[in-house]
């Protein structure tokens, strides 16, 4: 039987990988490329916003302003994650806009 415990180590592992070539792709790329931040959040938070991870945030039609606010407080500081904390740096305002309004109505800008 698979046991979630056990495989956090290598989820972090994977999800911090991410992180990582993500930040080494942006920093290659031009400021408000939505394609590529959107890929970065489709490989933990799954293509419509929803996943298999109890421990992921589902954003399937999740309120925009709702997740504009979340992004907003990752990047700030004010709330904390391991792995969004440092996603959120890299986003701009329009960024933040863009995504949330993507997983709200599953539409690309």
């Amino acid at each position: 039987m698979f046991n979630l415990r056990s495989a956090e180590p290598a989820l972090s592992l994977t999800l911090s990988s991410l992180v990582m070539l993500a930040v080494l792709a942006s920093s290659a790329a031009q400021a408000g490329e939505s394609p590529q931040l959107l890929n970065m959040c489709i490989a933990c938070h799954g293509t419509v916003g929803t996943n298999d991870f109890p421990n992921i945030a589902d954003l399937r039609w999740q309120n925009q302003e709702y997740l504009v606010k979340q992004l907003q407080a990752f990047k700030s500081g004010e709330r904390s994650d391991k792995t969004m904390s440092k996603v959120a740096q890299l986003l701009t305002d329009e960024d933040m806009q863009s995504l949330a309004q993507y997983f709200y109505t599953g539409e690309n800008k």
